[in-house]
């Protein structure tokens, strides 16, 4: 049984699973990859997305939090 996402681009359909890319996106906005319109999919994990810092605003989550510092298995 496959993870189900926590967030998906509702523009080009790629999905992040784990929990600090999710808050990392609610920061950033929007898709890092596209731009596009981020759907949030686990509501009980995430606090609702804020409105998105401009200045931020097609960075990736990693620009915004740095980079994993481990990988999970």
């Amino acid at each position: 049984m496959s993870p189900s996402p926590r967030v998906r681009c509702e523009d080009c359909d790629f999905a992040w699973y784990g929990a600090t890319a999710a808050h990392g996106l609610s920061v950033v906005g929007s898709c890092p990859r596209c731009g596009g319109q981020l759907n949030f999919l686990d509501d009980d994990a995430m606090p609702a997305p804020r409105e998105p810092l401009f200045r931020l605003r097609g960075l990736s989550p990693a620009s915004v939090l740095g980079p994993p510092t481990r990988r999970s298995r």
